[in-house]
């Protein structure tokens, strides 16, 4: 019966561990039937799902950056990276105290011995303990520290790295959908405009003031002002969407922004780049890291080239043994011992395998100081680039609104002139989509703007999070 309890368990678990592949490559592979997908309490299958955020009002870019930050897993991932980093550190530096060790056994011994002293019958237990303290070793152990110290240092330049991307992202895609949300409303603008061309040109066609070649140029016009519409709209549903999985939601969540203010910075021309890549080389999370990471590489080396020496360690040990005996024969008392001692090892030779150690640490750090001089030489062009587009920025916001009023009052004349007979079609409909250009580009031109100066932010390692304006209450 015992047997038939201990068989059936294991024939369970040799069923649930029975999993194939597919019977061909062809062929969809299908889980096991006892396998079951874990449900969430909502009843849902997947994370994202779980959280369904209900936005009644529209949002400011303060509120989105605030949502972001507390939501988004990129920097999640970031910060338990940091975490584990200082779990790595703290075991570096458990080094530094003595290694104490306990345990207890016991041995039961039974034995006849009919030629000498008769039967054995006893029992032996007790408790020991280790302590060892490593005492010298010619630098390794404090470059080990060392070394995860500033790994943690790294670590935690790479979240505030994480921070400033995320920021960077919310600001580019909550003026990709305040862009979007103007554009479909330029669209439906050009729109209403093709739509009275296309009117004014059937009118003097019925009334045989034009040809039939007007009116259908004109309502060419407006077709492709309709498809132009669509386009918007498609555009305006994927930069929503991409705003929504930056604050860490699906991408159907409804979402609606608060249109920025049209107070951009415009001093930011004043300073000298100079000074801002000077800056950005100082402060910029991701180079501060690289440094970091030169650093620890620098310890590594120094804890390869400790392995080549001796180690020198200081220990001791003790221990207590009780008797138990079953006989009558009492061949021995209960007992102790301890012992102290001071140790010296040295690997004299293990294949040249430390030596090849400290090289591999050596070229390690030589090209981790490679890649820091690489990185600071890209940090300085992205200042640089960023600069300058932030400066194209301001004048391409300018002349766009000029562009915009000017092709306005050029539209407003040419479709007098035509309903008057003084322009023909195409005087009306070049005006028309100079018009439409004139929309597009001041559109562009002030998200550009408002993304570039966040861009230069980024650049420089200022995009941080306490700069952000708290929401208002």
């Amino acid at each position: 019966m015992r047997i038939t309890y201990i068989i059936i368990p294991l024939l369970l678990i040799g069923g649930c561990s029975g999993i194939n592949v597919s019977s061909a490559p062809f062929k969809e592979w299908a889980p096991p039937e006892y396998y079951k997908t874990n449900t969430l309490e909502d009843g849902s299958t997947s994370f994202i799902r779980s959280k369904k955020p209900d936005f009644a009002e529209p949002l400011t870019l303060a509120l989105l950056l605030d949502i972001a930050l507390k939501n988004n897993p990129t920097t999640r991932q970031a910060w338990q990276d940091s975490r584990a980093k200082q779990a790595i550190l703290r075991q570096e530096q458990s080094q530094l105290f003595p290694k104490v060790t306990v345990g207890a056994d016991g041995t039961r011994e039974k034995s006849v011995d009919t030629a000498q002293s008769g039967n054995i019958n006893d029992l032996k237990y007790g408790p020991s303990g280790k302590a060892e303290l490593l005492l010298f070793d010619f630098g390794g152990r404090d470059a080990e520290i060392e070394t995860a110290y500033q790994d943690m240092i790294s670590s935690g330049f790479q979240f505030n790295q994480s921070l400033q991307d995320l920021i960077l992202d919310v600001k580019k895609n909550y003026y990709g959908l305040y862009s979007a949300t103007s554009t479909l409303e330029a669209a439906e603008s050009d729109v209403v405009d093709a739509k009275a061309s296309f009117e004014a040109a059937a009118i003097r066609f019925q009334v045989g003031l034009v040809s039939k070649l007007d009116q259908l140029q004109a309502e060419a016009s407006y077709d492709d002002s309709l498809y132009n519409l669509e386009e918007a709209k498609y555009n305006l549903n994927t930069a929503r969407s991409d705003l929504s999985t930056t604050l860490g939601y699906s991408a159907d969540t409804k979402i609606e922004i608060v249109n920025p203010g049209n107070d951009v910075p415009t001093d930011i021309d004043k300073q000298d780049v100079t000074e801002m890549i000077d800056e950005a080389l100082l402060i910029k999370p991701d180079i501060q890291a690289a440094r970091a990471d030169l650093k620890s590489k620098e310890a590594a080396v120094q804890d390869a080239k400790s392995s080549l020496w001796p180690h020198v360690n200081l220990g001791g040990t003790m221990g207590q043994n009780w008797y138990k005996y079953y006989n009558e024969k009492k061949p021995r008392n209960d007992d102790y011992a301890y012992t102290g001692y001071l140790s010296l090892q040295w690997d004299v030779f293990d294949g040249f395998y430390n030596m090849n150690k400290k090289y591999e640490a050596q070229a390690e750090e030589s090209a981790q100081r490679a890649k820091l001089i690489e990185l600071e030489l890209e940090a300085s062009a992205d200042v640089w680039a960023k600069f300058y587009n932030y400066i194209a920025s301001v004048s391409k916001l300018k002349y766009s609104e000029a562009f915009l009023k000017s092709s306005k009052a050029s539209y407003d004349l040419a479709f007098e002139g035509y309903g008057a007979g003084l322009k023909n079609i195409l005087d009306l409909l070049q005006a028309q989509s100079t018009l439409s250009e004139a929309r597009a580009k001041f559109l562009t031109s002030r998200k550009d703007l408002f993304v570039s100066v966040a861009e230069l932010a980024h650049a420089t390692g200022t995009l941080k999070v306490s700069v952000i304006q708290e929401p208002e209450e």
